[in-house]
């Protein structure tokens, strides 16, 4: 995407910076008090059982549909270019395969080994990309004055993160209002996400693995971003060193194109793994969420094992699924980013404002909540539609329609303009309906929560880390 688009887009992994210090700071303490093993579980304990099985099911909607064929997609497109296949299809099913067992066989614990590898395998990968393309270029200062020579007098500039308001794919105000709603979801709701630190053995240990995840994602930004810039400039000229069908089959080209035979194998491998850690990541997510938020208040009696084993099931139905949909259905986007992006933006709204006024307001009730995430995920689906189907926008858009054009916006301001109607909803619901919220009660071990010593080093790690995030935003202004 940076290489169409530019170096905007890393305002979505910035945005995780956001992510990861708002979970440690306010909601993973509450999670990890309340002795929640789900996200959805938050929801039942503050509202009640209906609103936890309703997001449970759109986080196992979205991890069947955007978050497994994701990667599935993404690690095709790698294998289609490294290996000469005709089509995703194989690679598909390699990655499938591959990652898929080991997910479901180990459950969390293999996961978070394994991805401590796969992170370091990326991390080592991408630095190595990055200072391999750099010397080819001559340099940071020549890869920068290169970038300007092709930027005509009236083009965007490629190497800002901050983009007028016209721009059409991140335009400042959707990165300020709408990335802040992607991050919430991301580090507040996503249960592939939290998962982990609900894994930890304390909230000192969770919040700084965030911390240390937040500094992971400005990395991101060189050995990720950056790579795709430099692919822009080598694709140009009347003797273009890369030549690719599309720009999601930009990385391996440029691997294949740069490095000497050792480092192809190391940095693909670390592409690779990426894509595995993300993959196996929501694989596991879904299996808990199903185990403990379905089977669980249907089987009561259900010992740890059935747990176990109705997860696995559920796991290789997601990775079925997934598999069709990253085959059928995924490559009709434009980009795999855009796609991933909408789902983020259209689906979440309501669920953040649950979740976020759930934490800060005693006034949202238990019927106002439930009715907010239907009407709430309804006006996503509607906005979706309103947007990207040309017939639906006839019919509620258009002249000989309803004539509602002012619901034709970009989808990072669609994403705040749904958690800002969804709030109203919560809080309007909760006066018309004026029942009480369920009440939050502390079943968790006090001794995980942290000293004040230890709230004092994750402060002052948070102010650190987001003197770094400030700093990549004033240097590529």
């Amino acid at each position: 995407m940076a290489f169409v688009v530019g170096l905007a887009v890393a305002n979505y992994q910035l945005a995780g910076v956001l992510a990861f210090v708002a979970m440690g700071a306010v909601f993973l303490p509450i999670y990890m008090r309340l002795g929640l093993y789900t996200t959805p579980e938050f929801l039942e304990r503050r509202y009640g059982p209906e609103s936890r099985r309703f997001f449970s099911l759109i986080t196992l909607v979205t991890i069947a549909f955007a978050g497994i064929p994701g990667s599935l997609y993404a690690g095709g497109r790698v294998m289609e270019v490294l290996f000469g296949f005709e089509s995703i299809v194989p690679g598909v099913l390699i990655l499938a395969l591959a990652a898929g067992p080991y997910a479901m066989a180990g459950g969390l614990r293999t996961v978070i080994l394994t991805d401590f590898v796969q992170c370091l395998l990326l991390v080592v990968g991408g630095v190595a990309m990055l200072y391999v393309g750099l010397g080819y270029l001559g340099g940071w200062g020549v890869f920068e004055a290169r970038m300007q020579e092709l930027q005509g007098p009236g083009d965007w500039d490629l190497l800002s993160l901050v983009q007028p308001l016209d721009h059409p794919n991140v335009p400042w105000t959707g990165v300020v209002l709408g990335l802040t709603i992607h991050a919430l979801a991301f580090g507040a709701t996503s249960h592939v996400m939290v998962q982990r630190a609900l894994a930890a053995r304390s909230v000192h240990e969770a919040r700084m693995g965030g911390l240390l995840a937040g500094l992971l994602k400005v990395v991101a930004v060189f050995i990720i971003l950056i790579p795709g810039l430099m692919g822009y400039v080598m694709a140009q000229g009347p003797q273009p060193l890369l030549e690719v069908a599309s720009p999601d089959q930009l990385y391996p080209a440029m691997v294949q194109t740069l490095l000497p035979t050792g480092l192809v194998g190391l940095v693909l491998a670390g592409l690779i793994a990426a894509l595995m850690s993300s993959l196996d990541s929501e694989i596991c997510a879904a299996s808990g969420l199903f185990a403990m938020d379905w089977y669980q208040p249907y089987r009561p009696e259900a010992t740890q094992q059935r747990l176990v084993w109705a997860g696995r099931i559920l796991a290789g139905v997601v990775v079925a699924t997934g598999v069709l949909w990253a085959i059928v259905v995924i490559p009709q986007f434009s980009f795999l980013y855009e796609y991933l992006a909408k789902f983020a933006s259209y689906i979440p709204g309501a669920v953040v404002a649950c979740f976020l006024w759930g934490v800060l307001s005693p006034r949202p009730t238990r019927k106002a909540a439930f009715a907010t995430l239907i009407t709430g995920s309804l006006l996503g689906v509607l906005l979706w539609l309103a947007n990207d189907s040309e017939t639906i926008n006839r019919l509620v858009c258009g002249d000989a329609g309803l004539g509602l054009a002012f619901l034709e916006m970009h989808f990072l301001h669609a994403a705040f303009v749904i958690f800002a109607g969804s709030s109203a909803l919560l809080f309007g619901f909760s006066f018309a309906f004026g029942d009480e919220g369920a009440v939050l009660s502390e079943q968790g071990d006090a001794a995980l929560m942290p000293s004040r010593k230890q709230d004092r080093v994750y402060w002052l790690g948070a102010a650190g880390l987001l003197l770094v995030y400030s700093a990549v935003y004033w240097y590529f202004f």
